[in-house]
């Protein structure tokens, strides 16, 4: 970017030169800087949450909104998380568990917005009906992470908490889809397309986190991105928005593509496939954003004080 400005800078002063004038009008800065293209960088997952994103980057409407997005794909939340704390990334889809453990670190990050991602927890066990049933059962998962905080509220709206469970460590989602077929154990839970390829392998969904209401699943940008590259982040969400637009007004088999390329939905699954119900980019509840940091306190994660000022920025409040 740097480079650029002083190349375009090079080319105006040797334009003036050639004229015969020693400054350039302050209306030509004015053009100049205008079309000065913005530039950044995304991290996003392969999960529902990041469709209008992936909707937009077919579509060309960053282009559109004047944005040359750097959009980053990852499999691994770990990785993910080492390009944000390296500066690789301005921003990234991600989750509130998540963004307490950045700030322990203390990563600079803010909250700018909720994602339309989704929690499944799922069985194979025919003796599990309900969410009652998990009582003393094996369940595979990661702790101190965003599925491990859905289980433990998922579970409490039935009088159990997390440790009336049996508990596996299984980070990685394809094992534990594994370990479920097999009956292994229990239950596990998964986010899409996991959810969808289970049911369409005779699993049992016993809770959904959107159902529920349990909002986990966030876009954060770093605090710095978001003083010195405001204007670029406001195009970023005016694009997703564009995709959300688009999502709603034609039918899943028009871009069904994009959901097999980005997120790894396959033909065979098409028609048990459920989206999240997409909307226009707003913050995080603040609600949410309170019950999972005193989660994430309880469990050790992140025990400093804070306010809710420090985490979510107010970009999409501004005019």
């Amino acid at each position: 970017m740097h480079k650029k400005l002083l190349l375009a800078l090079i080319s105006v002063s040797v334009g003036t030169l050639l004229v015969g004038c020693t400054t350039q009008p302050k209306e030509e800065k004015t053009k100049q800087k205008s079309e000065e293209k913005l530039e950044l960088s995304f991290g996003a997952m392969p999960a529902v949450d990041s469709l209008p994103v992936y909707i937009a980057e077919k579509e060309g409407y960053f282009k559109e909104q004047g944005l040359n997005l750097d959009l980053q794909r990852f499999k691994s939340p770990k990785d993910r998380d080492a390009a944000l704390s390296s500066g690789h990334l301005d921003g990234a889809n991600s989750d509130l568990i998540a963004v307490s453990t950045y700030r322990a670190g203390k990563l600079p990050i803010q909250i700018t917005s909720q994602s339309s991602g989704n929690f499944s927890i799922l069985t194979n066990d025919p003796a599990v009906k309900t969410l009652k049933d998990l009582k003393g059962k094996k369940v595979g998962y990661a702790k101190n992470q965003a599925p491990y905080y859905f289980l433990d509220q998922a579970v409490q709206t039935e009088g159990l908490f997390v440790e009336d469970l049996g508990f596996e460590e299984v980070p990685q989602i394809p094992v534990r889809m594994e370990l479920l077929q097999n009956k292994k154990i229990a239950a596990t839970v998964v986010p899409e397309p996991f959810r969808t390829i289970g049911i369409a392998n005779g699993m049992m969904e016993l809770a959904d986190s959107q159902k529920l209401d349990i909002q986990t699943t966030v876009f954060a940008f770093s605090e710095k991105s978001l003083k010195e590259n405001k204007a670029a982040i406001q195009a970023f969400y005016r694009a997703y928005n564009q995709g959300v637009d688009y999502l709603e007004k034609h039918d899943m088999t028009e871009f069904y593509d994009v959901l097999e390329k980005n997120i790894g939905f396959s033909k065979q699954v098409k028609d048990k496939v459920s989206l999240p119900n997409y909307e226009h980019a707003k913050q995080v509840d603040e609600k949410q954003l309170k019950s999972a940091f005193e989660w994430s306190a309880a469990q050790g994660i992140y025990t400093e004080k804070w306010q809710v000022s420090d985490v979510l920025n107010p970009l999409l409040a501004e005019k």
